[in-house]
């Protein structure tokens, strides 16, 4: 009998993790639906301009704090109404550089940082470099404490707006932690996205792939796009071959696929 259990054992436990593995899954596609969603309602509201990577405001230092920066996600977070759709299911990684004084992680709600955290380290990252521009002086509306700050571009501007990505799955392993100085090991989410002509290191390394991050295949990754439709892709054909950087980063730039 003891046999006949572990034989069952041996064959049903990997069909349940499967399926538990589909359904969040699911979850995180309907997550990034939300998010483009939220996207499109942001865009109506603010003449078709793209969000900023993030802005600064050093008069809003409560706690739990965003330290004063507010990532996109806390940007689209009016229009959601809910933090959970920031955070994929699968996304359970966590770093002691994103833990605050007393150690707690970054799903805590008591997490000093909290905010700061979810909108730095959602598990979706933002295509910034091509749908912001960053301008080299601090930001005239705000006391930005960096030397830079990222404004919105017109959808106008971009050729083919359901063939650009907006958000993909991130995480922001082996990339320097911007306050503590360390290389982040664990794959926890990130805010950002990185094109093919960033995309630098080996395969194994999340630098490769501009932060891009599949959590439910090696290969696919769960894309929102810049008209605020959702669908899969493989992370290899995002990178377009060619040594022109404006046909290689056709999936970024608003070109949009290269037939």
């Amino acid at each position: 009998v003891i046999a006949i259990i572990a034989i069952l054992a041996a064959i049903l436990f990997p069909v349940f993790s499967q399926a538990k593995d589909a359904a969040k899954k699911t979850a995180s596609i309907s997550n990034v639906r939300q998010i483009g969603t939220a996207w499109v309602m942001y865009l109506a509201d603010n003449d078709e301009v793209t969000a900023p990577l993030y802005y600064y405001d050093a008069n809003n230092l409560r706690l739990p704090s965003t330290y004063g920066f507010y990532y996109w996600p806390l940007l689209l977070l009016p229009y959601t109404k809910s933090e959970k759709i920031f955070l994929c299911p699968k996304d359970t990684a966590d770093d002691p550089a994103v833990h605050d004084s007393q150690g707690r992680s970054r799903f805590d709600p008591k997490n000093e940082f909290y905010y700061y955290v979810l909108g730095a380290n959602p598990s979706y990252g933002y295509n910034y470099r091509y749908l912001n521009t960053m301008n080299p002086y601090p930001d005239p509306n705000g006391t930005n404490p960096t030397p830079f700050h990222y404004v919105g571009k017109g959808l106008s501007g971009f050729d083919d707006v359901a063939g650009t990505v907006a958000f993909a799955e991130a995480t922001m392993k082996d990339r320097f932690h911007p306050t503590s100085g360390t290389v982040i090991k664990n794959p926890i989410g990130y805010a950002r996205i990185e094109p093919p002509s960033r995309w630098t290191g080996p395969e194994t390394s999340a630098t490769a792939w501009g932060q891009i991050y599949p959590r439910f295949d090696k290969e696919l990754t769960i894309v929102s796009w810049l008209d605020g439709h959702v669908k899969t892709i493989s992370k290899r054909k995002l990178r377009v071959p060619s040594t022109d950087v404006s046909v290689l980063d056709s999936y970024f730039n608003g070109r949009g696929p290269q037939q």
